[in-house]
This record gives structure tokens, sequence and C-alpha cells, in this order.
């Protein structure tokens, strides 16, 4: 499970990972209860079995999707979409409404409005078009998701419109409301990029499971409770509207018996009088009663009287179902609902017929003596069906409707003053619930009471109410796995910020300031316990150039691995750190005088020697190591720092891949570089640097033909520091830029002074340093202009060091120079490499030996052929050479024998300011 979440991407998220639990939580829930619970009855099924798989499989598919499942995805988005489809069709008449797998049984609980949307939320799903197309589908299927489901939404809170959606108005209000929450579920997925195949940590998404899982089930408890509430009103309602009922059809039905009962003790030549006399009192008093018939044995009408609002009905007694009835009883009671009666051009009445006899004086009072012989016709009694059932259910009409069945394939309800007539085979479309029950009316068999639930108003109430529970609920599940990821994070990154101020964050090992701290506390147990310390400052050799030239990928990995190295190298209690770049510290707090620390040190030095593998390179480093314990620096912890760093140093100097314990000399040396530095600086600052110039001879008739010109820096005590002591100083500290640019600007203005004593060159000392600046020539090419001196007349000198570094450029810039007309001198010739393959490739004019050379040429064979060497070989190259360091007349005698070409020296003038050189120059222009 991946673990990392940003923090911009936190709330997205949460969102969407909460929208894809609830789905798939109200998925496996709505089955199961299904499954739990198998009811035939669409009220007791909070969310269908059709909706609770289309709920499951669009959180699996937006899962799948994110996550990078194609397969999972498709199959999903497949399955939503033949489900959504199915619902349309069956929604709109196209096919049946029921299709049972097994025990369960799939219903078109929505109507195409809604079901269309989820087909095309099912379509985004499946297609597996690229990712940027399918993006575009998803925005577009987000958004009318939303805006539909929104406005559904509104819909589901007016009475009755939520009927355009589906029957259910529990389904209904989850199903809009899931609608919306998909859309927004698509709408992040199409604005996120790959940050959000990210997981929750697993605390926040078990929390964020575990709190959905309760929202759910708690709308899933509350829905059920409602619709069980409803369940129990409509039981308890068909239970008392079967009481009343009976009640009513047995008071009826005696009421006709009582006026039987009447007739037989009244004497014959009466009877027809006072019948009719009967008749018309419970005419009178029975508003329900539409007609009293009299009939002889051969059901031929004796008489009728019925209400002046109604027609006769005596042409009902011929129908053939009533007909049959009358048949198969000859002399026992019927009571039925004739089939004619309820055609829709007809009026529902209840026929109810009892038998009449003549009372025997000699028989029992009881009405069945004497069947034979004393019966003698039938009185039929036509009541209104409407107007007989309509009081009983008035206070539930708006709950329930009911449907007596007292035969036939026909139910019948009263609305108001007409009858309802269903077949009951059928349920009416609008009901949710179906509850039967069975009546016990007089003289019918199979009498049953049919209860169709159809007042939804509460259940509409408490649906929206429960949406905006689950709504809020869910809401509460996102921001409190906001709450528990940003926390998380806050966390993480706390412990981050407490590790980068401890941790380097490269190497994972220690920082600076950690290891001044822990230094600091072994120096105060050092004061306690006596005990000695090292300190070991480590510093890279070439990593710099490895740096800058393979990228700082590669040398990243390679401070890793070689941090990874020192680490190995540790012992006991022993602490590594790095200081800073590709500098390392190791303090040994407690020395141990069986084991010299040199060994450390060197299998330090032979660990970093180890050839690195990093990439497709293969690199080798040493390393220069400084050491100081606390023999040789005092107990403090900066101190130890800093005299091991200055220890390192000196490890440099002396050719690196090596070590250097601290001495006081080391300090001595860095103290007198740094007041040196500073003093340069000043001198740099007060314009105090000076150009002495010492004559250039040419050799044979000694005429002066230039000067070459010598830095000098005089303090103003008088005393003059070597250039050999600043200038390498200058190198290293970047002072040797504005010096530089200085000397040869100096020499140009005083070089066009010159030009009045003649045609003198002047040669200038270069720096490998400024010659190796990007902007060398063109600095060069600035200074000539701005003082008008000739390239001819500037002799560039310069060391072998200058091939060191790039020899390839070195002789790309010479030949660059040498076109320019500048003349290039290579000085100290024979100290340095001496290449004569770089001699042969560079453009020189003039080669310029040692002074080391020339200084024994008279006493020493060895130098003197030397130096004979060089002036034939120069010659031989057309080069020509100067000899420096000439001091005596046999050192002029050699040089000007062995065919040299020029000399300089003190035997002939020392540097000198520009003043003296005028003056001496305004004596004489040669020796």
């Amino acid at each position: 499970m991946k673990q990392h979440v940003d923090t911009v991407n936190t709330s997205t998220i949460a969102a969407l990972y909460t929208i894809i639990t609830a789905a798939i939580v109200t998925g496996v829930l709505g089955v199961a209860l299904i499954i739990a619970l198998p009811s035939e009855q669409p009220l007791t099924q909070v969310l269908s079995l059709n909706a609770s798989l289309v709920s499951f499989f669009t959180g699996v598919g937006l899962y799948a999707a994110i996550r990078g499942h194609q397969v999972l995805r498709v199959a999903c988005g497949g399955l939503v979409f033949l489900a959504a489809t199915y619902s349309v069709l069956t929604s709109t008449g196209v096919l049946s409404d029921v299709y049972s797998v097994g025990s369960l049984t799939l219903r078109a609980s929505l109507y195409w409005p809604l079901t269309l949307i989820v087909a095309l939320f099912g379509l985004c799903l499946m297609l597996g078009m690229s990712v940027g197309k399918r993006k575009l589908l998803w925005r577009f299927g987000g958004y009318v998701a939303v805006a539909f489901g929104l406005f559904y939404i509104v819909l589901s809170w007016y009475n009755g419109a939520y009927n355009w959606l589906g029957p259910h108005p529990m389904v209904v209000s989850i199903s809009v409301l899931f609608l919306t929450m998909f859309g927004i579920a698509l709408l992040i997925g199409s604005y996120q990029s790959a940050a959000v195949e990210s997981l929750p940590r697993p605390a926040s998404f078990a929390v964020m499971v575990v709190s959905v899982s309760i929202v759910c089930a708690m709308w899933f408890a509350l829905a059920s409770s409602e619709v069980r509430r409803i369940e129990g009103q409509v039981i308890n309602a068909m239970h008392e509207a079967v009481q009343k009922r009976e009640a009513v059809s047995l008071e009826n039905v005696n009421l006709i018996q009582r006026l039987a009962t009447r007739w037989q003790h009244v004497p014959e030549e009466n009877r027809l009088e006072f019948s009719k006399l009967d008749v018309q009192h419970y005419q009178r008093d029975l508003p329900q009663l539409l007609s009293i018939l009299v009939t002889d044995t051969e059901n031929e009408l004796v008489f009728e009287d019925y209400k002046t609002t109604a027609s006769s009905y005596y042409w009902m007694l011929g129908t053939p179902d009533v007909t049959d009835a009358f048949t198969a009883s000859q002399t026992s009671p019927v009571v039925l609902i004739p089939h004619e009666s309820i055609r829709a051009s007809e009026r529902a009445v209840i026929l109810v017929r009892l038998p009449l006899f003549a009372r025997d004086e000699r028989s029992d009072d009881d009405f069945q003596v004497g069947l034979e012989n004393q019966h003698y016709g039938y009185v039929v009694a036509i009541f209104d069906f409407a107007s007989l059932v309509n009081p009983i259910m008035s206070m539930n009409e708006k709950l329930l409707h009911t449907y007596a069945s007292l035969s036939g394939n026909y139910m019948l309800r009263s609305d108001g003053e007409e009858a309802v007539v269903a077949n009951i085979s059928m349920r009416p479309a609008t009901s949710l619930y179906h509850y039967s029950i069975p009546m016990q009316i007089p003289y019918v068999k199979g009498a049953e009471l049919h209860g169709f639930h159809v007042g939804k108003v509460e259940l509409r109430k408490a649906a929206n109410l429960y949406a905006v529970v689950i709504t809020g609920g869910l809401l509460l599940c996102a921001f409190l796995v906001i709450s528990l990821e940003r926390g998380q994070i806050l966390r993480t990154q706390r412990r981050q910020l407490q590790l980068q101020a401890t941790h380097d964050s490269l190497t994972g090992l220690v920082n600076r300031v950690v290891i001044e701290e822990r230094l600091q506390q072994f120096c105060e147990q050092c004061i306690r316990s006596k005990q000695e310390i090292a300190v070991l400052f480590i510093d890279l050799d070439g990593f710099k150039p490895v740096n800058d030239s393979l990228g700082l990928q590669v040398g990243d990995k390679l401070l890793r691995e070689t941090a990874a190295r020192l680490q190995r190298c540790m012992r006991n209690n022993t602490l590594v750190g790095r200081f800073g770049g590709d500098e390392f510290i190791v303090l040994i707090p407690e020395l141990d005088k069986k084991q010299p620390i040199t060994d450390l040190v060197s299998e330090i030095l032979s660990a970093i020697a180890q050839p690195y593998h990093i990439e497709q390179y293969r690199l080798y480093l040493t390393a220069s190591i400084g050491i100081t314990t606390t023999i040789q620096s005092p107990i403090d912890a900066k101190q130890l720092i800093q005299h091991a760093d200055m220890a390192m140093y000196q490890a440099k100097r002396q050719g690196r891949n090596h070590y250097q314990f601290y001495t006081a000399e080391i300090s001595e040396r860095f103290h007198s570089s740094v007041t040196l530095r500073n003093e340069l600086q000043h001198v740099l600052e007060q314009g105090a640097l000076k150009l002495f110039y010492q004559p250039l001879v040419r050799c044979g008739d000694r005429k002066i033909v230039g000067v070459e010109a010598l830095l000098r820096w005089q303090r103003e005590d008088g005393s003059y520091v070597s250039p050999a002591e600043f200038i390498p100083l200058a190198e290293d500290t970047g002072q040797i830029i504005p010096i530089s640019a200085w000397v040869v600007q100096q020499a140009c203005e005083d070089g066009i002074r010159l030009q009045e004593y003649g045609d003198l060159s002047v040669a200038v000392n270069l720096s490998a340093v400024q010659f190796n600046r990007a902007n060398f020539v063109e600095s060069l090419n600035h200074t000539l202009n701005l003082t008008g001196f000739s390239a001819q007349k500037l002799h560039l000198e310069l060391t072998e060091s200058v091939l060191m570094e790039d020899s390839k450029r070195a002789i790309r810039l010479l030949e660059s120079l040498h076109n320019k007309n500048f003349h290039i001198s290579i000085d100290d010739f024979g100290t340095g490499f001496s290449s004569l393959s770089y001699l042969k490739r560079m453009p020189v004019n003039i080669l310029k030996i040692d002074r080391a050379f020339i200084k024994d040429v008279t006493t020493d064979v060895h130098d003197a052929a030397i130096a004979k060497s060089i002036i034939q070989m120069a010659t031989q190259l057309s080069i020509e050479v100067t000899a420096e360091g000439v001091e005596t007349a046999e050192q002029v005698k050699f040089v000007e024998e062995s065919g040299c070409h020029y000399m300089q020296g003190f035997y002939f003038a020392k540097p000198m300011p520009l003043a003296e050189l005028m003056a001496l120059l305004n004596e004489r222009d040669s020796f």
C-alpha cells in the first residue's frame, strides 16, 4: 500500500476514496440485507438488488481505474452499463420488469431518467481509450452526473416528483445522492495526476472504511426501521379494516336476515302488504341500500323497491354468474358481487339473497324446520359497494388502498362514491407493499381483503432526511480522513524537520550541528574523565571535477556511497557525520592506546580508494585526512574541528591521499597566510603594488631590446614581500585576477612611455588562473585598445602549468594569441613538464631557460649540457631563447657562445622602478 500522500492532494484523495468506499460498502450491505432477509415486498428493500450491484461495481470500477487495473475497470464498467441499460429497458416497457437469478430478483427499481445517467457512468468506466481522451470523457460524464444528480435531489424533495425517477423514495433518494457523488468522483479522477493513485495511509484507510461502514449501516438501519414501521402501520390498518368490513357485512346480512325472519310470522294474506311496508322503511333508513326485490321460488319478481336515484336491478338476476349462484343454492343464502356490476359502464354492487319461508304453527322455531313445505320465495338486497365500504377506510386512504375480493378474479375498493376495480393477479403500479387477510363474510367462501401501500409522503420525507444524514456522515468521514492524513503528514514533516535539523538529508549522517554538540559533550566528559578525544577531518580529493563533469546526480550518489563506506569503517562509540560538501568528520570520544588511530585512518583511506560503480561509470577517488587530538589541541569543540581542518589542508599540500596530524607549526603557517591575505587585500584597495622592470639584452651586441615587468609588494616599513610568497596565495584566493588585470594595463601604459627610448618590448607574466578565464583574450584586447599599446611589443610569459588542466584548450588559445601578433614566451622552461610534444604543437616565440640551469653552467657540466641542448633544440624549432639569471661575465660568455638569443640578469641590471629604468635608458641603450 503506497503511503505517499502530499498535502495538496489530501482533500481530493480523501473525498475520492470516501466515495469509492461508500459505494462498495453500500453495495455489499444492500446485497447482504437482501440475502439475509429476502422479501418480495419492494417496500422492505430499501436498496434493491439492482441498485446494490450497480453501487458495488461502480465503486470497484472507480478503484480499478485510479489504480491502473484496466481489465477490472472495463469489466466493472461493463456490468454497470448492462445493469443500467436493463433498468432503462424495463422502465420503458421494452423488457419484462422482473428477472430472477436463483432466489434473488432483479427489478427495475429506478426509471430511465436516472438509469440513463448511470449507463453513461458505466460507459465512462468501460471505454479503454487513451488516458487523455478518457479524462475528457470522465470530465464530461462527471459534469453531466453532478448536474442531473443535483437536479434530481431537488426533485426528490417535491411531493410526487420523485415518481419520475422510481417508485421507492428510499431507493430514489440514495441513488440520486450516489449519482452525484459518482459524478464528483469522475471529476476528481479527470483532474488528478498519477499522485491520486496513492492510497491513504493504512491507519487512515482503516478509519475511513470503519467510519463509512458505520454511516452506511446507520442509513440502512434507519431506512429499514422506517419501512418496518410503515409495514406495521399497513398490517395494523389491514386488520382493523378486516374487522370493520366483517362487522359491516355481518350487520347488513343480519338486517336482511331479520327482515326475512319477520315475514315468517305474517299471515299469507297480509304478507305482501307487510313486506312492502318493511322494504320502504329499510330503503329510507339505509343509504347504501340501492334496491330490495322479492321473488318467488322461480325467481320471478313479486315486487321491487329501489331508490329514486337508481334504476331497477331485477335484470341482474338473470345474468350468468347470478343465475349460476342461485341454481347452486336453492334454499341457501347467497352473497356475491355480480360480474356485470363491475364493468366500467356499471355500478359495482353487492347482492345478498335470502330464502323466504312461511312459518308453520306446529313447527319448531328453528328457521330451517320444514323447509320443503314452507319455502315460498326470496328476498334480494342490492347494496352499493362504494357507499357500503367508504366510511370504513377513509382514515387510511392516504396510506393504504384496500381491495375486497369476494369471488372471481376481481378486486374492488371504494374511491369516494365510485368503486375501483382491479384484476386480482395484478398489483397497482404505485404500490410498494401488498398484504392480504381472509375475511369472514357470512355465506361467502374465500373472501379476502387485499391492502396496497400507497401513502409515500412520510416515506419520502424520511428518505430525504436519511439522505441528509448519510451525506453529513460521509462528509464527516472525509473530514476525519483528511484530518488524520494531514495530522500524519504534519507528524511526518515534524519528524523530517527534526531529522533535517540533526541529519544530512543526502547521506543520512548526522550534520554539522550535531557534530559540534556531540563534540562539546565529549569535551565536557574529557575534562572529567581525562580520556583523550580524536577528531578526523576528511575531504575527498578530486570530487569537484567529477561532480561538475558527470552531474549532481552522480555526485550525490558518490557522496552517499562514501558515507556508507565510512559508516562500515566505524567502531564502537565512533561517530561519523557530514560537515558539508564533500567533507566528513569522525569523532572518537575515547582513544584506545592499544589500537593506534592510524589503523582507522588507513582503513578509511583504503575504503575510499576502492573503485566506485555509479550508474555506467567506474570512478576513483581518494581522501585527505586531518587528525587532531586533545593532546595537540585544546579541549574545545570548535578548536578541535578547526585544527583538524588545518591538518587536512596540510595533507592536501603534501600530495593528497594522505593524512596529517595537527601541529602548532600548521597553525602558525595558516595564521601567516591569513595575515598575508588581509594585507594583500589592503594593498590592492590602496593601489600600493608596483611594477619593476628588468632589461632584456640581446646577445652579441648586448643592446637593450626589451624589459620584463616584475610585480613588487613593498610594505610600509620598506621591506618587500617575495612574489613566491604572495602570488600563490593570490591565486588560491582569486585576488590574482584584479592583480593580473592591473599588471597588464600598467605594463602597457609604461610600454607607451618606453617607446621614446627605442623599439622596446614589454614582457608580462601571466597566471594560469588568469589565462584559463573564459574572457581572457577579450580583456587583453580591451586593455590594448584602452592603452594603445601594440600586441607585437607585448610579450606574454607563461609557465608550462597552463597545460596541466586542458592542454587542447591551451594550445587553441595560444594559437589565437599568436594570430593576433602577440609574442608567446614559455617561462622557467625545464622545470615543469618540458614536454617536447607540447613544444612542437604550441605556437611559441621564445623559450626562457630557468635560472637553475644557468647558475652553474660554468662549474657543472650537466647544467651546461642541458642549457646547450635547450638552446640548440629551440634554434632547430625556430624558437628564440632567453637565458635568465645571468649574473657573471663567465655566464654571459657561455650564453653567447652557446647561441642564445637574449639574456637578462643581475649582471646587467636588477629589476628597478620605471623612473630608474628611464634614467638608465637615457644613459645607455646597451651593455
